[in-house]
């Protein structure tokens, strides 16, 4: 089944990264029923996509005339079976619980087409294990975006043990004509690519934090105006490769041996969740946030992000 073959999709799930995925399908054409057990979050949902849709108009990424129509063709629903009944591709955005997400996916086998593709957007879980409790676990495959899932261009499009070719391919295709840039993880490992490689920069990153060496302020600064600045256009390998292997090679030697290998998170991190600071939406975390409005917040967010998404594409052309 091809790409243009996907006309109806169902979002499981409305809160942070559901609304988002869901209007991404829906500015592609897609007619898009999301789902939630909770009318307020169905509401919320609705608010985010109305003002999503503003934010990319307003960032030339979209028609102004054209946001009733993509608004329209999403509906709201508080019934499953009614939300995925006719469903071409079922996108599960729940919370990160693998036994959540499994008795997602039993209710899905039970109430979704035999011939829909049943997607995952899990951060890390094992597609393997969510697919276990699908009869046919061959159409079943994580597609795991990044938030705000409306801005960032990757996907990643992550195969279980027994997922079909023709469902990565089905995957890859609608998400490559979405204007995404989906990758394939060809094994189900924790935690795929992007996150493997962030959380570990993370790890240094608190540990740094916990040494005193710097400030979060200072080190932020140094992710952005350093490394982070060259990543965009030249990835890990290719400015390994602009470096030169000789001395990536040396480099590597001795900074290896320095670099933490902890395997719990940093008392840091685990001081300020214990304290209930878990960051902008509790006005405090590493930074102070106490009175920011986080609507506002979020759109200075993703104008930032958007003006980066203009600077990426034409670098990557």
């Amino acid at each position: 089944m091809s790409a243009s073959a996907i006309d109806r999709v169902a979002i499981v799930g409305t809160g942070m990264m559901g609304y988002g995925i869901g209007t991404v399908y829906s500015s592609q054409g897609c007619t898009v029923r999301m789902y939630d057990v909770s009318e307020e979050a169905l509401a919320q949902a609705e608010t985010n996509v109305e003002a999503t849709l503003t934010t990319l108009a307003n960032a030339g990424r979209i028609p102004t005339e054209d946001i009733d129509a993509i608004a329209d063709r999403i509906t709201y629903h508080d019934a499953l079976d009614a939300a995925v009944e006719d469903a071409d591709l079922v996108t599960e955005a729940v919370t990160e619980d693998l036994e959540i997400k499994q008795e997602v996916f039993e209710r899905l086998d039970r109430h979704a087409p035999a011939s829909a593709t049943l997607a995952t957007n899990t951060s890390g879980l094992s597609i393997t294990e969510i697919a276990s409790v699908v009869d046919d676990p061959s159409r079943v495959v994580g597609t795991h975006w990044f938030n705000p899932p409306h801005i960032v261009p990757l996907v990643e499009v992550v195969r279980g043990d027994q997922t079909a070719d023709a469902t990565v391919d089905r995957m890859y295709d609608l998400l490559e004509a979405a204007g995404k840039e989906p990758v394939e993880v060809k094994k189900d490992i924790p935690g795929f690519i992007g996150n493997r490689i962030q959380m570990a920069m993370d790890f240094e990153a608190w540990s740094l934090l916990q040494m005193g060496v710097a400030s979060a302020e200072d080190i932020d600064r140094a992710v952005r105006a350093g490394f982070g600045f060259r990543v965009p256009v030249l990835g890990v390998f290719k400015k390994s490769d602009f470096t030169g292997l000789d001395i990536y090679e040396e480099v590597m030697s001795y900074l290896l041996q320095e670099i933490d290998r902890g395997t719990e998170p940093s008392e840091s991190l685990r001081t300020l969740v214990d304290e209930g600071h878990y960051g902008v939406k509790t006005g405090q975390g590493v930074y102070d946030w106490e009175g920011a409005d986080f609507e506002n917040l979020a759109d200075e967010r993703d104008r930032q992000l958007l003006a980066l998404l203009d600077a990426y594409e034409e670098a990557i052309d």
